[in-house]
């Protein structure tokens, strides 16, 4: 490779500057055109993958809701959740305008706010069949929302109580939490559980029987963000079992007979041994006199005791209780083996 001379350099540098040669990029440089710009102050969150407790702990919600409202109103009312959704909190603005009934939820001491709308006509009609009206149809309500009176507040709230009660119960397994319905907003602008661009889950409960509407209800991500892994693993909200049902499980398993079976010892012979036993011959086992047995149940050793005779019949006395055998210490060995006065008789 020729070297260049002084002029040379100063010619090829004038040429850079001025744009007629291009400079090579370094080894391993990234262009700009292949540059994407990106924002350390946003706060937006990608989740990969589904949730399936969270769509079981709003299956349970819904339930209890149904549960509750049908015998409050004493209507046949159902209600059944849908996979529960990921949006910026501005996306969801356009649900709250009116005539929808917008209510804030208090989660409890640190965990945020969040916010339970109900579509119009269904809060109505709700109210409605609180106060003893039993043919409410949503349709009949129509779209005009009027503002709610001190009674309807009152009176809504009682019922949404069933919501606030049944996510303290679902939850509680996962994410302890305590739920208070706050207030209820008429203008969308006060309806603020946090920055626009903040993600949250919307969950909506379709309601059928009686009457038909949507109730949805919106968490903030952050407020459920630390037990994500919990909710993405296989459903758990059923971890609190009830006690009447695990104390009669108790009872029919205590119930159940097992075999216990006792080894007073073992030895090996050969098969010609074997053939030449006779009536009287003494078979010599490889414990001690005195040494503790084995009691097996179901043909795993879980026990230990000392053999005997008891209104003569043999018995063996337990000397170890049971446990579990990941405690159990290995065990030394036998004693050398010596005669003993057990023995098998080979039948006539």
């Amino acid at each position: 490779m020729a070297t260049l001379n002084a002029d040379e350099v100063s010619a090829l540098m004038d040429a850079i500057k001025e744009g007629r040669v291009a400079e090579e990029p370094a080894p391993g440089a990234v262009s700009a055109a292949n540059a994407a710009p990106y924002d350390l102050t946003n706060r937006d969150r990608i989740i990969r993958g589904q949730m399936p407790t969270l769509d079981a702990i709003n299956e349970q919600i819904a339930s209890m809701i149904g549960t509750g409202l049908a015998g409050r109103t004493r209507l046949n009312l159902k209600f059944a959740s849908t996979p529960a959704t990921l949006l910026k909190l501005v996306d969801f603005n356009s649900l709250l305008a009116p005539p929808t009934i917008v209510g804030v939820i208090a989660l409890g001491t640190g965990q945020g706010l969040a916010l339970v709308v109900l579509e119009p006509g269904l809060g109505d009609a709700l109210l409605a069949a609180a106060l003893g009206d039993r043919k409410v149809r949503i349709d009949d309500v129509g779209d005009a929302r009027h503002e709610l009176t001190s009674v309807e507040r009152l009176v809504l709230k009682r019922l949404l109580t069933l919501l606030t009660d049944g996510m303290a119960r679902a939850w509680a397994p996962v994410l302890p939490m305590t739920p208070e319905l706050l207030r209820f907003e008429s203008d969308p602008r006060l309806a603020i559980i946090g920055p626009p661009n903040e993600a949250a889950i919307l969950t909506t409960f379709e309601v059928s029987g009686a009457m038909t509407g949507r109730l949805q209800l919106v968490i903030p991500f952050a407020a459920i963000e630390p037990v994500k892994k919990l909710l993405a693993s296989p459903p758990r909200v059923n971890a609190v079992s009830d006690s009447r049902f695990a104390a009669r499980l108790a009872t029919e398993l205590a119930q159940v007979p097992v075999e216990v079976s006792v080894a007073l010892g073992k030895t090996r012979l050969s098969v010609r041994r074997v053939l030449e036993l006779g009536v009287g011959d003494v078979i010599t086992l490889d414990t001690d006199e005195g040494a503790p047995v084995p009691v097996s149940v179901e043909g795993r050793p879980k026990l230990f005791g000392q053999p005997r005779v008891v209104g003569g019949s043999h018995a063996v006395v337990l000397d170890e209780g049971l446990g579990p055998p990941a405690a159990e210490e290995p065990r030394p060995d036998p004693a050398p083996p010596r005669p003993s006065s057990r023995y098998v008789n080979k039948a006539a």
